[in-house]
């Protein structure tokens, strides 16, 4: 066990998350997950979670969480009449897995989760650009790649551990550039590593619209908008921001039969969306938005740029306990 490891036990077994849960009572929780798979891949991928640690997750948080459906867990935090220790579940992207592993999971504890929709690959081979290339690496029998501009200087990619080191060096630099720009280095590095035909997508592909429908009518999903293709908003040139946030909350809207309050950003850190996703945003009624900012949620909180606790496959069960509930914020020194 590491150092930070065994201090985050010791922590826990010290009762600092019951202790920073106490503190924020009143403020709402939201968690976003992305995928949920029945093994462990074997190159790591953050945001595809082996079962058995969400399950042991959810266990925890249906013990000790108020969990709402999120368009009420925000209207009521709006109206100020949230119960003590609410909390709100997310699923980001779309994929089959949040219905086919992750849902029994869900029903098991009676917990609602809220999956935001990349709209234009719903029902389709495809998946976001960030997983095409997850799967490349993956799947590649190249010994290497030399790509500088990307972070890759003669990278090595024999073993698991190297390929997934290099897609996560490789996917934050392309997350960075302008989308034409992104496309362009995307091209050629799938291209580096022998994978340019299309992926068969495994554990990455998306819900079709009739789980979606299914799922909405057993009544544990809610379901809204997270643009049409993945791209990062602020990374997308004037007039295509409005459509990508417009066309998913629109297509969401008329494939499920409910007008979404809230929409999630496309990666969402602060530097992701912008006044002209804002715009459009009000221009749809859109009351709330949730971004990746890591936090709580209060009255003061901004409507536009919610913030949410992410949880991903690198996290130890007492690092998930410390997170959600505010303990390492507290740490950190933040409120």
């Amino acid at each position: 066990m590491s150092l930070g490891g065994a201090r985050d036990r010791l922590l826990c077994a010290a009762g600092l998350p019951a202790w920073a849960r106490r503190r924020r009572r009143r403020d709402l929780t939201i968690l976003m997950y992305h995928g949920v798979v029945a093994r462990p891949l074997e190159v790591e991928c953050w945001h595809q979670l082996p079962v058995d640690a969400f399950a042991r997750q959810m266990a925890w948080v249906a013990r000790r969480y108020a969990v709402l459906p999120l368009e009420e867990a925000l209207e009521r935090l709006a109206a100020g009449t949230l119960p003590d220790h609410a909390l709100a579940l997310t699923f980001d992207d779309g994929y089959r897995n949040v219905r086919t592993v992750a849902g029994p999971v869900l029903a098991a504890h009676g917990l609602h989760a809220t999956v935001f929709l990349v709209t234009d690959l719903v029902g389709t081979d495809e998946v976001v650009w960030p997983d095409r290339l997850y799967l490349a690496f993956a799947r590649s029998a190249a010994a290497s790649v030399d790509v500088p501009d990307l972070g890759l200087p003669r990278c090595a990619l024999e073993g698991p551990g190297r390929k997934a080191r290099a897609y996560a060096t490789a996917v934050r630099a392309l997350k960075g550039l302008p989308v034409a720009e992104k496309d362009a280095r995307l091209a050629a590095l799938l291209a580096a590593l022998g994978r340019t035909a299309p992926e068969e997508p495994g554990d990455f592909r998306m819900l079709g619209w009739d789980e979606v429908d299914a799922m909405r009518r057993e009544g544990r999903f809610g379901f809204a908008g997270h643009s049409t293709r993945h791209e990062i908003l602020a990374r997308m040139p004037d007039g295509q921001v409005a459509a990508a946030i417009g066309r998913s909350h629109e297509v969401v809207a008329a494939r499920t039969g409910h007008v979404p309050t809230v929409f999630a950003y496309p990666n969402g850190r602060a530097m992701d969306f912008d006044d002209r996703a804002r715009a459009a945003l009000g221009h749809l009624g859109v009351r709330f938005a949730l971004s990746t900012i890591e936090g709580f949620n209060d009255a003061t909180t901004d409507r536009l740029a919610l913030e949410r606790i992410s949880v991903g496959a690198d996290l130890s069960f007492a690092r998930f306990r410390l997170l959600t509930s505010g303990a390492v914020a507290l740490l950190r020194g933040r409120r």
